[in-house]
């Protein structure tokens, strides 16, 4: 494969780089530690080191948090509705003391019901990429899942869910914790937290309690409560987040393997059809906007 372009996926923990050709396909990966708050303030000796050795003429191109106010340089939002078009007006670019330049992807806003403003900065690189045809709902858990849908190419809406941040800070920063132990790897605490978490969402704020009270009783072992937990918010989330999907409408997860495989199994617990998208969605996002870019030739 000739190399094409390097695509950089830059995160708030993790940078991910690409050497890659044309239509996304990586021929050289690299990744490293150093996200947007290991490297602040040294963005360009970092980005030096993450494409040493890769050929100084090629594109660059890059998306998530390294185009925040905390990044490198900010892209600021794009409105959704948003597709490639759209997103490609919106690059900014900046020149490196080498001479290197590199542009920076824009993240998307919108609006829910009440007005109230969402943002995503990175995933909708990652849907761009794992998209198949002009229509979807795709869902990329994490600290804050986000659940987007697409509408003839273009992303329509999204909202967050603090999902993954609220478990970490319940789990060792409440009581809750206090009668916990292990990692939550007890599948059959798991499974019984996402049915609770899913039959009464409205509830989430009792059901949270619940995970205690299970502990105090010792209907839970101190080692399932921490899956219980995690079952439960993921069960609200899902409940909440499909309301609206379509009758045997599929989700198309993008994640690492095992928190894919998670959510997966969640979503079949409650009822809601969904299939893992490709791990190297970033990448071809990234290819698709350079070309919708015109940076390719």
């Amino acid at each position: 494969m000739t190399p094409a372009f390097i695509g950089l996926d830059w995160g708030t923990t993790t940078l991910r780089a690409y050497l890659a050709a044309k239509d996304g396909s990586v021929i050289e990966a690299r990744r490293s530690p150093d996200g947007i708050l290991a490297a602040a303030g040294r963005f360009e000796e970092v980005f030096a080191k993450s494409v040493e050795g890769w050929p100084d003429s090629l594109p660059v191109i890059a998306s998530g948090m390294i185009g925040s106010r905390q990044g490198w340089i900010e892209a600021p939002y794009c409105p959704c509705p948003a597709g490639l078009a759209e997103i490609a007006a919106k690059l900014v670019s900046l020149t490196t003391r080498s001479g290197r330049r590199i542009v920076f992807v824009p993240g998307l806003t919108c609006n829910d019901a009440n007005g109230t403003p969402d943002v995503i900065r990175g995933e909708e690189t990652q849907v761009l990429g794992a998209l198949a045809n002009g229509n979807g709902a795709y869902l990329l858990p994490g600290t804050h899942s986000k659940w987007l849908a697409v509408i003839d190419g273009r992303i329509d809406r999204f909202a967050t869910y603090m999902t993954g941040e609220v478990y970490a800070v319940l789990k060792g920063h409440t009581i809750l914790g206090r009668l916990m132990s292990g990692e939550g790897d007890d599948d059959a605490a798991f499974r019984a937290g996402v049915r609770r978490g899913a039959a009464a969402p409205e509830l989430l704020l009792h059901t949270i309690f619940g995970t205690r009270t299970l502990g105090l009783f010792g209907t839970l072992e101190s080692t399932a409560l921490p899956s219980y937990l995690s079952g439960v918010l993921i069960g609200s989330e899902i409940a909440a987040a499909t309301h609206d999907l379509k009758s045997g409408e599929s989700v198309t997860i993008l994640a690492s393997a095992a928190l894919a495989e998670r959510y997966a199994t969640a979503c079949a617990l409650c009822d809601v059809k969904a299939a893992i998208g490709p791990e190297n969605a970033a990448i071809i996002g990234l290819a698709r906007i350079a070309r919708a870019a015109g940076l390719l030739n």
